[in-house]
């Protein structure tokens, strides 16, 4: 899930009723089952193309959306490389798409010379290497699948590479359903900031489907909180 992450992250499916259970480590077959799976979710998220809506708002201090951005574009995938091409962007009811283009013209860019690679995300706590920085907790059973699980994670150290949540996962099948997360320590002028993710059927396997995400942060007196949503569809498969 080229962690857009941030890819990453998320409470998606909201079951009703929850069973708390004591917490306990969960069983290490079944954390390296689901690092398989993360790895499969990567090799998913490389391997399709598909359309994505964004939505952007600031908040006042009312809590009352004081601008909208909104974007729609698709990711165009060869199996090797995926490019991200604007279709329309609006900041308030104004066309902003061909800033949006060049920005992404750029962040491409960037990436193929490896600045702000994956030196610079997170740890995604189930992925292959990542395991050792975490603890682990199983904290909750679905009353109406005992298979389905909750795993809370912490990171040993924690910095601007980990992050802390719970993921529901179907220990059964050793799949991530959903995951909660947040940065363990935030970027510079950023307060807080969470994502929740959910995931869905593609050509390739599972995928990221939806990322919602909420933040603070700014300079001094001008500080900005944020939310946003991202759906992703109508994924096909690379050639």
């Amino acid at each position: 899930m080229a962690r857009a992450l941030l890819v990453v992250a998320a409470l998606g499916l909201a079951l009703a009723s929850t069973r708390t259970a004591r917490a306990t480590p969960p069983d290490p077959e079944l954390l390296a089952r689901l690092s398989r799976d993360e790895q499969a979710l990567e090799h998913a998220g490389a391997r399709v193309s598909y359309q994505a809506e964004q939505v952007l708002q600031e908040l006042d201090g009312d809590g009352k959306v004081s601008s909208t951005k909104t974007m729609r574009y698709r990711v165009e995938s060869d199996g090797k490389t995926a490019h991200r091409i604007v279709e329309v962007a609006t900041d308030d009811g104004k066309d902003v798409t061909a800033a949006e283009q060049q920005k992404a013209r750029e962040k491409e860019a960037k990436r193929a010379k490896n600045e702000g690679g994956s030196d610079n995300e997170p740890a995604w706590p189930f992925a292959p290497g990542s395991q050792a920085r975490y603890t682990y907790d199983q904290v909750a059973v679905d009353p109406s699948n005992p298979a389905y699980v909750q795993i809370a994670f912490v990171p040993k150290s924690p910095d601007s590479h980990t992050l802390e949540g719970k993921v529901w996962v179907d220990a059964a099948a050793g799949r991530i359903l959903s995951a909660s997360v947040r940065v363990s320590k935030p970027p510079t002028f950023v307060d807080w900031v969470h994502f929740t993710a959910e995931f869905g059927a593609t050509p390739a396997g599972p995928a990221l489907s939806r990322l919602t995400f909420e933040g603070s942060g700014g300079l001094l007196f001008l500080r900005k909180h944020f939310r946003g949503e991202i759906k992703m569809s109508g994924w096909r498969g690379a050639p």
